[in-house]
């Protein structure tokens, strides 16, 4: 008895983890797919051919709007998408909605960006400069997987995917040109653990990129809550 509950349960999971992929695999998702190989592939080829001397820390803003690309559609429109397609009134009949569905489909995401973004790192320590693949690479998901519920949560409350598309690039710009200023702070989500300032010693900077992974891993968490709360407003989705 005890077995065929487990079975059942894992054929549920199996048809939940399937049907979300079709989901986040469907309607525009593939062209930023494509636009992040592309950028990516691009933006390689030409830091090879302009740089004699290949340093990791040039690549890491590669990888990292790459990664962007990757979790910026499925998060953005992902609400706006169920709602278009009728779903949503579906899955809000569903029991514990917020995390038999939704949770399901972030965690899905961001497994399958960080899978991508395997690849790349991969790929980029083969053929350009050798680096420890695993910790580029997590390190460099940290501000993609907090950039995403960000976007994530911010579309439970616009409820638009073209709305929550501009705030989170007018966000992303803000950020992109305080980069140089707050270059030393804590507070930069596009902070390069990779590349200390000149006059930062290297405990400084250690201590600065722990406090900003922390900042970036709070800040991922309250959002995710966040998100989830607002799903439970059904009267605003319907």
């Amino acid at each position: 008895m005890k077995t065929n509950t487990l079975y059942n349960y894992f054929i549920l999971v199996q048809k939940m983890i399937l049907y979300n992929l079709r989901i986040i695999f469907a309607n525009k998702f593939i062209w930023f797919l494509a636009g992040s190989v592309l950028f990516y592939l691009g933006l390689s080829v030409i830091y090879v051919f302009s740089n004699p001397v290949s340093r990791m820390e040039d690549l890491y803003g590669v990888f990292l709007f790459s990664g962007i690309l990757l979790v910026f559609y499925p998060s953005v429109f992902g609400i706006q998408n169920d709602q278009d397609a009728r779903t949503i009134e579906i899955l809000f009949g569903i029991p514990n909605y917020r995390y038999k569905v939704w949770l399901v489909r972030i965690i899905l995401i961001f497994t399958i960006a960080f899978l991508i973004m395997l690849v790349f790192t991969f790929l980029a320590s083969f053929m350009i400069v050798k680096f420890a693949v695993a910790q580029v690479t997590l390190q460099v998901m940290m501000p993609v997987i907090f950039l995403g519920m960000l976007a994530f949560m911010l579309s439970t409350v616009i409820r638009n995917g073209n709305g929550t598309a501009v705030v989170m690039i007018i966000f992303g710009l803000f950020f992109l040109i305080l980069s140089e200023p707050l270059r030393r702070s804590q507070w930069n989500i596009f902070l390069n653990p990779f590349n200390p300032p000149y006059d930062v010693n290297e405990v400084t900077w250690t201590v600065i990129t722990l406090k900003n992974r922390i900042i970036l891993i709070t800040g991922t968490i309250i959002c995710l809550l966040a998100a989830l709360y607002n799903l439970q407003k059904r009267e605003k989705f319907m």
